[in-house]
């Protein structure tokens, strides 16, 4: 749905949802009869939803009348409510009615079409960054090739803050892959092999205060992280040292290569729930506030080291 037109938030939920309805900030209702009638509604496109996560929202075309979308910069699914209709992308076109779900991926061009009964559609927007680019988008290279690329990444810190200064932070930026099956074997089973920890650019530790991960002391500063799978020492977190990467213009795909680093034991476990991107999570233990968790989580996986931290209070 185009995004010029779309009603400001505040006003769509306070339209749709009766105070009574709603509950914790983590649950959002939407009853069907708070919703306004398609014919109701000043435009196509009405807004229920937007997250940091997920945007939701209904559209409305009347019979007869022209869709004039253009494509969209997210990932997109439709879920046909009512009406009926022909739906074109990626040059085939289908009819839709009740019930029928259709996947658009981000940049394609779609719309329906030939509307011949009112369309009310379901909407979800994902607000995950498509990776696009990299090696995989041109052909094999026989001499250094630039390639541009873009993917998603997400970030975990700690940060302490007191009036106008603060007593040190400690931040992870870490490229987010997809979940898939292959990579159970290297977390379940001892390899020898380095691994990439994350996705494209190398994930990066980055401290301003002294810490202690899995009992092992590290310095303030920067540090690129691997995993390291080995039989006598079982999953490791290794930490190397950007100038020396930087020196053999290394990059992350070539993590098997590199050698030595800070070796941090990580001890795995099964998730409580699935994770299907590559997600890390720095927490702090409020009993003993300069002490916290490192945890990673991995499709039905879990990697958990102790963290301590020594602020300069």
């Amino acid at each position: 749905m185009p995004h010029a037109t779309t009603l400001p938030l505040a006003l769509v939920l306070a339209t749709c949802i009766p105070a009574t309805a709603q509950s914790s900030p983590g649950v959002r209702w939407f009853p069907a009869a708070a919703v306004p009638a398609a014919g109701a509604a000043a435009k196509p496109w009405l807004p229920l939803l937007d997250t940091t996560t997920l945007s939701l929202g209904r559209y409305r075309l009347k019979a007869g009348s022209r869709d004039g979308q253009t494509p969209h910069a997210r990932d997109e699914v439709y879920f046909v409510i009512s009406g009926k209709a022909q739906f074109t992308a990626g040059g085939d076109t289908r009819p839709v009615g009740v019930g029928d779900t259709i996947f658009v991926a981000a940049g394609m061009a779609h719309r329906f079409s030939a509307i011949t009964a009112d369309l009310d559609v379901l909407v979800f927007f994902s607000s995950a960054r498509p990776a696009t680019g990299g090696m995989a988008a041109g052909p094999r290279p026989t001499e250094q090739t630039p390639y541009p690329e873009t993917s998603q990444r997400g970030n975990t810190r700690i940060f302490y803050w007191f009036g106008p200064s603060s007593a040190g932070q400690v931040s992870i930026d870490f490229g987010q892959p997809r979940w898939k099956a292959q990579y159970g074997a290297f977390l379940t089973k001892p390899s020898g092999r380095r691994w990439r920890f994350g996705q494209n650019f190398w994930t990066t530790l980055d401290t301003n205060m002294p810490l202690r991960i899995g009992g092992v002391d590290v310095p303030v500063g920067a540090h690129y992280l691997v995993l390291e799978h080995t039989a006598p020492d079982g999953l490791r977190l290794v930490l190397l040292s950007p100038t020396e990467i930087r020196k053999q213009r290394l990059d992350a795909y070539q993590a098997p290569s590199t050698r030595g680093g800070l070796s941090i034991p990580l001890v795995l476990d099964r998730a409580q729930r699935t994770a299907p991107r590559l997600d890390l999570e720095l927490s702090i233990d409020r009993a003993q506030r300069d002490r916290g968790t490192l945890t990673v989580r991995f499709g039905p996986h879990r990697l958990t080291a102790p963290v301590e931290m020594k602020p300069q209070r």
